[in-house]
């Protein structure tokens, strides 16, 4: 069984207006990006291992943050990081 809609140019418009406005709804629910990001976080952000960020960590080209038994590293950095490797 086939059905065929025609909707009218004004119709069309309205549903889409609409959908535009769903989807606004939906992106501003989402929380913000944390300022910080566990290592694992951090090695899928740079798309490498755990233990390349690791190693970053240790040779102090990131900090560490410690929250507890967790260890943070903050995104601006990795953003600042990844700048600078692109300008070598």
């Amino acid at each position: 069984m086939n059905l065929r809609v025609v909707l009218t140019d004004d119709q069309l418009d309205a549903i889409t207006e609409a959908v535009i406005e769903r989807l606004k709804e939906r992106t501003s629910a989402r929380p913000e990006a944390s300022p910080f990001m566990t290592v694992i976080e951090a090695a899928e952000y740079l798309r490498c291992s755990r233990q390349r960020v690791d190693d970053l960590l240790s040779a102090r080209r990131l900090t560490r943050v410690k929250e507890g038994r967790r260890t943070l590293i903050a995104r601006s950095e990795i953003d600042a990081y990844l700048k600078h490797q692109k300008q070598r």
